[in-house]
């Protein structure tokens, strides 16, 4: 920033002028008082240069009798701000890829630093590079992965905001993959924006994969769909390949034929997810002859098969409708298989099972004798519809997390409230909302007691008055999860559901959330590390490691090392920083690729291990669309009231900029009072002029 202050200093004084007289003359009495009708001690032996030393206490006794009349200085400063130019260069791999990228290597970046110093005689220049984020630094050239221009010019706009910006000169090619499009931001522009067009906007034979959607995620043994767009240019009647590989398997192959020179065709397939773990996909379109490119032919799209196949037993005291509802909402999710029992009939091992839905049990059904208690003493977590068969003794000596005390057998009629400080998971508002107004359910009456570990999802309403009591909680008691509807008459709330939204969205997508939330197992490994299984080639790679003794409570006391390796690379080894509880480790980008770790640590003289795998995905936006977009840029610059010039035309933009007349240097003037009691030099001066005249005196015998 390059701002030049002047400053105009006067005097000002609520007394007349004249009143300096009066200071003076009270001065000149003082000294004439004390050095010429005082007797000295000698009358043969004159002070010597009694003159000089009566100036000096004049000025100082007339310096200190001002001070006393509060005079002010006024403080002009001007400070002029010179016309800011910013300068916005385009960082993106696209530029690399341009025939002319060996000049914008060389060449243009000379004539850039020509450039800049060339505005600096004038203008205050402001020098950035852009790609997916703005920066001020200078990277490695053209190696951004996406080109966001729209957040540049947003961001560049609130940085400059009410400052001297003349006029921002941005160069590029005007191809961006990432955010908006740069024309919805230009409003925000009060400068003019001089556009500097590069690379080739020529069409080529060309054949790529323009755009691959998919789910990140894929459950195993369930089908998922993807979604592949082919494009080509100038290949009209030519046919080729399409393929789906993963693991050097061929999932998919189709022959695609180019109808118009220009066309744009997407391919919406099915795959199955046979394997557990983190696989690359590789989407390709086979090259033709002459193709102005290859880098675009091909696709790797990262996806984590997940087996989160589950059982769950649903097991009932009598036969009730509220099982058909629930069994119909948990097996809308394709990873759950369901089973549904008399407690009478069950005779399974509750360990086979990832959840128990047990719905009003315990009984005081006879014959539905069944022993709960064994069933959670298998460690399976469960969820507890409550009704009019529901032993609530056999509940309460449970101590699952909730209990309910009664000396009445009776059921209310209570409708969902739904609790906002809820945070075990999150819950749609409307939706909530919407199960709000469901019909009510039957809740035993009783006194209500919850765990301190529990938490209200929907509490009880009797009528239009919020209880406070429990309608859906769940609780979290070490390892094992627990979670309650107080009620029985759920297959109301299906057919509530269906009949005001003809689906049944919000009451599966309740009791998937209760089931899910249930039935995750807590993992008690005492060493853990936690890492994101996909990364792309601009993230850093960020590890976290917690480590826990007996009682599992967090310690980060020893050291912990991890190796990891890239498929077909040799390991490297790096060692976690300590942070508050456990430990971290940000090891930067990494090439694309697959990639393994193990992480080790010793603790009480145990070796503890955790080990897993991730993809750094190659983005290949930049290569995708290598035709440049010089109209965009041409727009860019005449609704700012700039203009476009060839990357070879630099030297044009100096002249330009000089014949505007709205790009002027902003002088910003401030004025201050300041009290001259409060000025030090003014202390310093009278303190000099005293301590002169003592000095004299003192050499002189007078003190």
């Amino acid at each position: 920033m390059q701002f030049i202050k002047e400053y105009n200093v006067s005097l000002i004084l609520d007394y007349p002028w004249y009143f300096l007289l009066f200071c003076l003359l009270l001065g000149v009495a003082y000294s004439v008082v004390l050095y010429f009708l005082r007797r000295r001690k000698s009358d043969d032996e004159p002070l010597r240069g009694r003159w000089w030393l009566a100036a000096l206490r004049t000025l100082s006794v007339a310096a200190i009798a001002f001070l006393f009349l509060a005079p002010l200085v006024k403080k002009d400063v001007n400070t002029k701000e010179k016309p800011i130019i910013i300068i916005a260069e385009d960082n993106s791999k696209s530029l690399d890829y341009s025939p002319d990228s060996a000049y914008y290597h060389d060449g243009f970046q000379s004539e850039m630093d020509a450039l800049v110093a060339e505005l600096s005689k004038d203008y205050d220049v402001h020098r950035y590079s852009y790609g997916s984020k703005l920066s001020q630094e200078h990277p490695q050239l053209f190696s951004e992965q996406t080109t966001d221009m729209a957040q540049m010019l947003s961001e560049l706009s609130e940085r400059y905001f009410h400052r001297n910006v003349g006029a921002m000169i941005l160069t590029g090619d005007g191809i961006y993959n990432s955010g908006f499009s740069p024309l919805n931001n230009l409003e925000s522009l009060t400068y003019p924006v001089y556009t500097v067009a590069m690379g080739d906007t020529t069409v080529h034979r060309d054949a790529s994969i323009s755009n691959v959607r998919s789910n990140r995620i894929a459950y195993l043994g369930n089908s998922f769909p993807m979604d592949i767009t082919v494009g080509a240019t100038r290949l009209k009647g030519e046919s080729s390949t399409l393929t789906v590989l993963c693991d050097g398997k061929r999932l998919y192959s189709k022959q695609i034929t180019f109808n118009d020179a220009n066309v744009s065709t997407t391919e919406s397939i099915v795959l199955e997810a046979e394997k557990a773990g983190l696989h690359n996909y590789i989407v390709e379109i086979a090259p033709l002859s002459d193709e102005h490119t290859v880098r675009n032919n091909r696709r790797i799209v990262p996806i984590e098969v997940i087996d989160g196949h589950q059982k769950i037993a649903i097991i009932s005291a009598v036969p009730h409708p509220d099982v058909a509802a629930l069994r119909r909402a948990v097996e809308r999710n394709g990873n759950y298989e369901v089973e549904t029992f008399l407690a009478r009939d069950f005779n399974k091992n509750a360990k086979d099972y990832d959840l128990l839905i047990l719905h009003q049990l315990p009984s005081k059904v006879a014959d539905a004798g069944i022993d709960v208690a064994a069933l959670l003493k298998s460690g399976t977590p469960a969820v507890f519809v409550l009704g009019a068969q529901t032993d609530l003794a056999r509940l309460n000596a449970l101590h699952a997390g909730l209990e309910v005390y009664s000396r009445i057998d009776r059921q209310n009629e209570v409708s969902p409230m739904f609790n906002n400080s809820f945070t075990f998971f999150t819950m749609d508002e409307d939706a909530a909302s919407r199960i709000e107004r469901f019909p009510p359910l039957l809740s035993p009456f009783g006194e209500y007691k919850l765990d301190g570990n529990a938490q209200i999802l929907f509490s009880a309403k009797l009528g239009s008055v919020n209880s406070g009591l429990p309608l859906v909680a769940m609780t979290r008691q070490q390892e094992h999860r627990y979670s309650f509807i107080a009620g029985e008459g759920l297959w109301r709330w299906r057919l509530a559901d269906y009949q005001a939204n003809q689906t049944n969205t919000d009451f599966d997508d309740l009791i998937d959330k209760i089931v899910v939330f249930t039935a995750l197992r807590v993992d008690k490994n005492r060493f853990h590390v936690n890492v994101k299984n996909i990364f792309s080639e601009t993230e850093s790679v960020v590890f976290e490691a917690q480590l826990y003794n007996d009682n599992y409570e967090p310690v980060n006391t020893p050291d912990v090392d991890i190796s990891i390796q890239q498929k077909g690379e040799q390991a490297k080894r790096y060692t976690f920083n300590r942070s508050a509880s456990g430990y971290s480790l940000n090891i930067g980008t990494l090439a694309a690729g697959s990639y393994s770790y193990t992480a080790s640590t010793q603790f009480n003289g145990k070796t503890y291990t955790a080990s897993g795998n991730f993809i750094v995905e190659n983005l290949q936006l930049e290569s995708l669309n290598l035709v440049a977009d010089h109209s965009l840029l041409a727009t860019v610059a005449a609704t700012t009231g700039g203009v476009m010039v060839d990357a070879h035309q630099l030297d044009r933009l100096p002249e330009l900029l000089s014949r505007r007349d709205d790009i002027k240097t902003v002088i910003y003037s401030e004025t201050r009072y300041i009290n001259m009691l409060n000025l030090p030099w003014v202390f310093i001066l009278i303190v000099l002029l005293l301590t002169v005249e003592w000095v004299v005196r003192k050499y002189n015998g007078e003190i």
